[in-house]
């Protein structure tokens, strides 16, 4: 299986004038953090990052972590995704974005375990309710009780629009996207607030 992380976005809600996936959350780059969960957690025989001309110096910085690089021609997530599926037919691909800073190694294999291969795509989605009482604004509603985590496991060979099944798992580390300054500093704050837990947690 490989894990596939859509890196290609310009980041024109988070006006900061730097790309997307560059934009630091305590300290640490967006996809960087998604890149060490995909890593720690075991699961893949290789993470690749999907790029495009919209953001080439996160290119640069992925190849600088020795992430191979799929580039596409950035004409969209839908064209992105279909490059990427293209270029690794014969396997499966677990694609994330690269915009979840809380994302962790742990959260990874729970998804990896929960979304088992029963149709050709299977996509995490979290409780509307759940996802605004963070304070985030969701981007992707499905069926008005769900949002979109932006998280799919394809199956091997699929092209084209496919049968989508969903998971429901209702976890900060999923739902806390970054598209504004707003969700940043939110991000920012369940990260400190979670680094406290764990070592309150270890008596530190």
């Amino acid at each position: 299986m490989i894990a596939a992380i859509m890196s290609g976005g310009r980041g024109s809600r988070m006006k900061t004038g730097e790309e997307k996936p560059l934009v630091k959350v305590a300290g640490k780059s967006l996809v960087e953090r998604v890149f060490d969960a995909l890593r720690g957690s075991g699961r893949f025989e290789e993470v690749v990052a999907v790029t495009s001309p919209n953001a080439p110096r996160t290119q640069e910085f992925l190849r600088s972590l020795r992430a191979e690089v799929v580039e596409t021609p950035g004409r969209g997530y839908p064209h992105d995704l279909s490059v990427l599926l293209a270029a690794f037919a014969q396997e499966k691909v677990f694609v994330v974005p690269a915009d979840l800073p809380l994302l962790t190694a742990k959260t990874v294999a729970e998804m990896v375990d929960r979304v088992s291969q029963t149709a050709p795509a299977v996509s995490i989605v979290l409780e509307k309710s759940f996802v605004e009482d963070l304070g985030i604004k969701p981007s992707v509603v499905v069926d008005s009780r769900y949002c979109h985590s932006g998280i799919t496991l394809f199956s091997s060979g699929v092209s084209g629009p496919v049968e989508e099944r969903y998971v429901v798992m209702n976890s900060a580390e999923i739902a806390v996207n970054v598209n504004t300054k707003e969700e940043k500093e939110i991000a920012e704050l369940l990260l400190v607030q979670n680094a406290q837990d764990l070592a309150r947690d270890k008596g530190l």
